[in-house]
């Protein structure tokens, strides 16, 4: 399955709703696209505001990208937009959605989508440990969520491929003023140039070009629910609720986010418990808990 990208996701959700209309170009030149077979099809300007988005072309500078329509001239069938460096040809599939879902209002409730689709767990290794040091400035990235493991590379040896990592405990996180990264708080010192791994959660990355990717981790057809479902929440709000169909709509759609959560959950490491286990047997007769036990 190819990744899906904003591009995907945002035409896949006005589809779904029944809010595009789609076509094949006859002619065109790098600011217009021409389909003799929508002549007169539609009134003058209706879609000036709107979105054009070029779903399949032999060029690939077009095929994957969407544009807004700067005027849509009825009588031709001709709609335009800003330049491409190459002219659109004939046989372009296209797909075109009414101003009521421009562009911006696009690219934000995809992002809306994508932050109510939870988040998701990263790694950050951009710290690495330093003699008679405790106190390490953690990356902005860190922010809202708080870490919830911490790893060491457990040997001199180790590497990125191979870095065996070793569970470090008693740490806590120093918060910090806004727009100032947190701290991150060993109770002891830590051998010298290892890699320090950094568990945490946080929403998806803002998408806002064509070709941006959609993490992987979320299924699109989850991604394309949750889409969907802030479409129509977005409508029933700006109606004040006034259009049965569209509560009705709304409602499907929040069933069917609900569905894809269970058929497509988004994968998570398990969070392991705070709580050491110290045990008088086997190998960890030495009571060597981590971080205060040895590392090598």
């Amino acid at each position: 399955m190819a990744a899906q990208t904003l591009f995907d996701l945002e035409l896949s959700a006005l589809e779904k709703a029944g809010l595009v209309i789609f076509g094949v170009s006859s002619a065109g030149s790098s600011i217009t696209l021409n389909d003799r077979t929508f002549s007169s099809a539609h009134t003058d300007d209706q879609f000036n505001g709107g979105t054009i988005f070029f779903v399949e072309s032999s060029q690939t500078e077009i095929q994957g990208q969407m544009k807004r329509i700067l005027d849509y001239d009825a009588s031709s069938g001709q709609y335009t937009f800003s330049a491409f460096t190459s002219a659109v040809t004939s046989n372009v599939k296209y797909a075109t959605a009414t101003p009521e879902f421009d562009i911006t209002l696009m690219e934000r409730l995809a992002n809306a989508a994508l932050r109510a689709a939870g988040p998701l767990v990263y790694s950050d290794r951009s710290l690495q440990s330093s003699g008679n040091q405790t106190v390490y400035t953690m990356s902005t990235l860190i922010g809202r969520s708080r870490p919830f493991q911490v790893d060491i590379m457990s040997r001199t040896g180790s590497s990125a491929d191979d870095p065996e990592w070793f569970e470090l405990h008693g740490w806590h996180v120093e918060p910090s003023s806004e727009g100032i990264a947190q701290k991150i708080v060993f109770p002891r010192y830590l051998p010298q140039g290892r890699d320090i791994r950094i568990l945490f959660e946080r929403d998806h990355y803002y998408v806002s070009a064509s070709t941006h990717l959609v993490d992987s981790r979320i299924h699109p057809e989850l991604s394309v629910a949750l889409m969907v479902e802030k479409l129509y929440e977005y409508r029933n709000s700006r109606s004040r609720g006034a259009l049965d169909f569209d509560v009705q709509r709304w409602n499907d759609a929040k069933s069917q986010v609900a569905e894809a959560r269970v058929r497509w959950p988004i994968w998570k490491p398990r969070k392991r418990t705070k709580t050491i286990h110290i045990s008088d047997y086997g190998n960890y007769g030495n009571n060597q808990a981590p971080p205060w036990g040895a590392l090598e």
